[in-house]
């Protein structure tokens, strides 16, 4: 094949099938003729949607982690506890390794997301060419999948339960905060477009490194 023709093929992330890129008008999903493993999820304007809730998420990131998820009153006595508060009773505790796990997946692995997604979408949508767009697209791919908000929401409402007999559990804005964040999250992911990234991606590089970083 010439260096210089982007290729218009897709090979199925499941089975390997190498076909033809079809023809995707609005919002269409295309599934692999082979093993019905879903291809392609077309959503119309991907980038202005992700970058819109990207900046959403960066903005509840910041009270979901600065203001209180709980407030524990015992014989008059308050404690507040936030994400990071609980992580370094944790390790305090001894749980050395646990703590790391809910700085990393609750705190630092979403930051990450939601700052790879601003850095994609925003150059998708402004048609610049900045740098390292398809490290941070793949960056962006492995780390959605190492994101446990929702685990660490779990945890907390286990906590209530447990906690609410001995104790009057007062939920802060941080949990409001936190719960509306995973919903932007996860919205996020339903509503990026893979294909249209990797395709909008190769489009602002040079012919040769079209075919050098495009879709995979």
């Amino acid at each position: 094949m010439n260096a210089l023709q982007p290729d218009n093929r897709i090979a199925c992330h499941e089975c390997d099938l190498l076909m033809q890129r079809p023809q995707i008008q609005g919002d269409q999903v295309v599934n692999c003729p082979r093993c019905g493993s879903r291809l392609i999820s077309s959503h119309p304007n991907s980038a202005e949607r992700s970058l819109a809730l990207a900046l959403a998420g960066l903005i509840l990131l910041l009270p979901a982690n600065l203001f209180p998820v709980l407030t524990l009153e015992v014989l008059g006595r308050q404690q507040e506890q936030t994400i990071f508060s609980s992580a370094m009773v944790l390790y305090r505790d001894g749980l050395a390794l646990v703590a790391l796990a809910v700085l990393l997946f609750a705190i630092l692995v979403p930051l990450c997301k939601l700052l790879l997604l601003t850095y994609l979408s925003g150059a998708l949508h402004l048609r610049r060419r900045w740098p390292l767009l398809p490290l941070a697209m793949r960056s962006y791919q492995h780390l959605d999948q190492w994101g446990m908000l929702e685990v660490y929401l779990i945890a907390v409402l286990v906590s209530v339960v447990k906690l609410v007999d001995i104790a009057d559990v007062h939920p802060g804005l941080g949990l409001y905060s936190l719960g509306a964040l995973i919903a932007v999250t996860a919205l996020s992911s339903s509503q990026l477009d893979p294909d249209l990234f990797w395709h909008q991606i190769a489009d602002l590089g040079d012919p040769v490194e079209r075919v050098e970083t495009g879709h995979e």
